[in-house]
């Protein structure tokens, strides 16, 4: 399980319970009608539970909805640097995610039931609220010392049992700081995407981004792509906003056909994408994919970047979307759904459209 500490500022109420299970751990509202607190609590010795079906013991509507909460799965450790976490997040909670080459934070992103992603290599997990302080690694190993069952508290740290406070202090503090400054600029870019339907179509050439050693490429022979880039009216195209966004690391996708596709602007997918009728500032790419028995709806997926995130949403297909993570099992988006993946997932779409997620470009060596 690790080592897990708490926190609970002086003068303040808590804001959170923490339910703290051998391979989960699960922050309610402090508010959370006891029932439902008790019902995970009870599941604290099991040695394995999926994400899925502790999130199935929450209700998400009616009188007693939880509107905020965060579940994190443990997973059995793959390499010497760290374990497999899942994390399933909704509402005002946050969780700060601890790496041997640094920490980030994850939070839901308005996005509707919840949001899951997963992370590998994880030494530690600070989960709170989202308007507190990125923490440095260094207070990984602070707070009370806790075991399992529940706790009433502002704060939770978890961190591997091996990875020392010694270790956590040789991690530079300058990775608190840009992690501070990462969920800044995720929070700045949390803006209401969609655009007007009026549409300019252009052709897209491939934009050529090397995969990292974790990718799992496959490359399907797949039918030509017809790309168009939509916009509210007097706003700058997309390539005065790729400039703009020049110094922030951008991910891509690659399509069926091997075109490189990054990740500017939000990308809608399918046989004769639409754009969303709202209007809005932000613009939007559409992309057309073949699909000779319709299996892929006429807008099927939406592929974005939400700041250090690359966020998958089935946009109500009906055949659904399947995403294959580089490690783990395979999940079928129910329609609505959002998931944060990382590079290397593939995302299927039908008639053999196969999605593949590329790392984020590095900057151009010398700058």
């Amino acid at each position: 399980m690790g080592r897990v500490g708490y926190e609970t500022g002086r003068g303040t109420e808590a804001a959170w319970t923490f339910v703290v299970g051998r391979g989960f751990i699960a922050a309610l509202p402090a508010g959370t009608p006891s029932g439902i607190t008790l019902t995970l609590a009870a599941l604290v010795t099991a040695p394995h539970v999926e994400a899925e079906e502790l999130v199935a013991l929450l209700p998400l509507g009616g009188e007693h909805a939880v509107e905020h909460f965060a579940v994190i799965i443990q997973r059995a450790s793959t390499d010497g640097d760290g374990i497999p976490v899942s994390v399933v997040l909704r509402g005002e909670v946050a969780v700060d995610v601890y790496s041997v080459g640094g920490s980030r934070r994850f939070s839901d992103v308005s996005i509707r039931p919840w949001l899951l992603a997963d992370f590998q290599a994880v030494t530690g997990l600070t989960v709170g609220s989202t308007g507190r302080p990125v923490a440095s690694s260094r207070a990984l190993d602070s707070g009370r010392p806790f075991g399992l069952g529940s706790v009433f508290a502002n704060t939770l740290f978890w961190s591997l049992a091996e990875h020392s406070q010694s270790e956590a202090a040789q991690a530079d503090a300058a990775q608190a700081d840009a992690a501070q400054a990462d969920a800044a600029r995720a929070d700045a870019a949390l803006t209401d995407d969609s655009p007007a339907d009026d549409a300019t179509i252009v052709r897209s050439g491939a934009a050529g981004r090397a995969a990292d050693a974790d990718t799992v490429l496959a490359r399907p022979a797949g039918a030509d792509t017809l790309i168009s880039d939509v916009r509210a009216p007097g706003q700058p195209g997309p390539a005065a906003g790729a400039r703009a966004r020049a110094a922030e690391a951008r991910f891509a996708f690659r399509l069926p056909n091997g075109e490189e596709i990054p990740l500017d602007l939000p990308c809608r997918l399918g046989r004769r994408p639409r754009a969303p009728r709202i209007s809005a500032t932000a613009p939007v790419r559409l992309i057309e994919v073949a699909s000779p028995t319709s299996a892929v709806s006429g807008t099927h997926v939406e592929i974005r970047q939400e700041g250090g995130s690359v966020v998958v949403t089935d946009l109500g297909s009906t055949n659904g979307t399947v995403v294959a993570p580089p490690r783990g099992r395979r999940q079928r988006l129910h329609s609505g759904q959002s998931l944060a993946v990382l590079p290397g997932t593939t995302v299927h779409l039908g008639d053999g459209n196969i999605i593949e997620i590329l790392p984020a470009a590095g900057n151009t060596p010398g700058q």
